[in-house]
């Protein structure tokens, strides 16, 4: 069963797939996510054009 964070790793895998900035979709599922134990933050970088996404979410 995922936990929590990979459920929403996952939301933004099938979310989130088309770049922004130069409008490729990502089909590679390549969102990371990492912590430093106060937040969890999750990003993205495109394949095409080396643009970067981050999500941050705070814990507690």
């Amino acid at each position: 069963m995922p936990t929590p964070l990979e459920n929403i790793r996952r939301r933004y895998e099938t979310t989130e797939k088309k770049c922004p900035d130069c409008g490729y979709v990502d089909e590679g599922r390549n969102w990371e996510s990492r912590t430093d134990g106060k937040r969890v933050i999750y990003r993205h970088v495109c394949p095409s054009c080396d643009a970067s996404r981050e999500h941050t979410f705070r814990l507690g």
